[in-house]
């Protein structure tokens, strides 16, 4: 450019410079006065600065730290990430940032990874781990760029765990080996994770024991409880690891069409749930999917009063299953829907197939009248899920700071001051 002004001198030193950077006359060049950022105009421009790139902005100086952090709080970006984990040939990580509708590639980790890994569902962010009968390894972010937290494998060995943080406990739920199952033992058993130490809970209720394994049950996890649903029959219950008890166990079937479900956290407040549900419309050509959502009660299980569910735009669903000609009978194909997001909002995306896309939905806020879903946008598929149409997807959802941002981009984490920006 010929000329850089250092952003974090004092305002009244670059307004009172001369020489080459004024004309004959005194007068500031057009061209030199346009670099001076700082205050609302500063901020204007941060505003616009897509997600990926805000960790470079605030390490540019204090003056610009403060822009993004008061930019932040003036335009918050409430909106969860979409974050892939791919492992075919190596492991890759890709994040969809909500407000610039762009993938991010995030670098590998340079400490070790395994090689096979799972979900801790979370209220605050979903994370990868890793099992094994020596301990259980949770990343320390959402991206999982920095270095495993490590603890105490449960005590009952499990092949295929539901694994949920709620505050500060982790809840193991189902998936016990049945081989390896001790005597008196239950495959539906459940350990809370606090203090160091696993502690042996009462089991799953019954309706959910057929299906107690992280294949067969959607999950939702808020600041209090672990909500469970059954994906084929809408058996659901929840769990208060700080109780020690369950809750309630209804069957979710407002609309008995529908033939696999999904939940999430509701709106923040009050505990509430967003029951999702999918189903096949038509014969033959005209054959396609619908994909509905309801509000429910987080304590009872019954739909809010007065909620009225609200569909998928049809565009969009049928982009997640899209018709295929050759089948003979499409009706013989149930839809497979999975479903994760927090209170402010998540994605919906097609389980069996996660390289057609996913779809974003926005929850109404707090105090909104009308139902549970302001807005659904598509998204289109991770281009390095396209690249590997055959590794094994994990879909993840979660807030994501400045930190986990230049961590992701191979660079040092910013100080301890700036960590607690966060960029929803």
């Amino acid at each position: 450019m010929g000329l850089s002004i250092p952003a974090s001198e004092p305002k009244h030193r670059r307004h009172g410079q001369e020489g080459c950077e004024a004309d004959d006359d005194g007068a500031e060049s057009p061209a030199i006065a346009a670099l001076y950022l700082y205050g609302d105009v500063l901020e204007s421009v941060v505003e616009r600065v897509p997600a990926p790139d805000l960790a470079a902005a605030a390490g540019v100086s204090r003056e610009w730290l403060r822009a993004v952090r008061s930019a932040l709080r003036r335009r918050p970006r409430r909106l969860p990430w979409l974050v892939v984990h791919l492992h075919g040939r190596r492991r890759r990580t890709a994040a969809y940032d909500p407000h610039s509708g762009a993938w991010l590639t995030v670098q590998a980790p340079r400490h070790a990874t395994p090689s096979h890994v799972r979900l801790v569902r979370g209220a605050r962010g979903d994370r990868v781990c890793a099992l094994s009968c020596s301990g259980l390894d949770v990343a320390g972010d959402p991206l999982g760029t920095s270095a495993c937290v490590a603890m105490k494998a449960p005590g009952v060995w499990r092949v295929d765990p539901v694994l949920a943080a709620v505050g500060d406990r982790v809840v193991a739920l189902g998936g016990a080996c049945q081989l390896a199952l001790a005597e008196g033992e239950d495959a539906a058993a459940v350990e809370v994770h606090e203090g160091g130490n696993w502690t042996a809970c009462d089991p799953m209720p019954p309706a959910l024991r057929e299906s107690a394994a992280a294949t067969w049950l959607s999950v939702a996890a808020t600041d209090h409880r672990v909500y469970l649903a059954d994906r084929t029959s809408g058996c659901a219950s929840w769990f208060d690891p700080s109780m020690r008890r369950w809750g309630p166990t209804r069957r979710l079937k407002p609309d008995a069409g529908v033939s696999t479900w999904g939940v999430a956290p509701g709106r923040a407040g009050a505990e509430q749930l967003v029951l999702f549900g999918a189903k096949r419309e038509g014969e033959g050509a005209k054959n396609k999917v619908v994909i509905q959502a309801w509000e429910v009660d987080g304590d009872t299980l019954d739909l809010s009063p007065g909620a009225a569910h609200h569909a998928m735009p049809s565009e969009m669903s049928a982009r997640l299953f899209p018709h295929d000609e050759d089948e003979e009978d499409d009706g013989e194909t149930f839809p497979s829907i999975g479903v994760c997001g927090n209170a402010t909002g998540g994605y919906v995306y097609n389980s069996a197939e996660p390289a057609n896309g996913a779809v974003l939905y926005e929850l109404q806020q707090e105090g909104t009248a009308g139902g549970a879903v302001e807005r659904w946008e598509w998204v289109p598929c991770a281009p390095s899920v396209r690249a590997e149409p055959l590794g094994r997807v994990i879909l993840a959802c979660s807030p994501v700071g400045l930190n986990e941002l230049e961590l992701s981009r191979g660079l040092p984490p910013l100080g301890p001051q700036r960590a607690c920006t966060d960029v929803q």
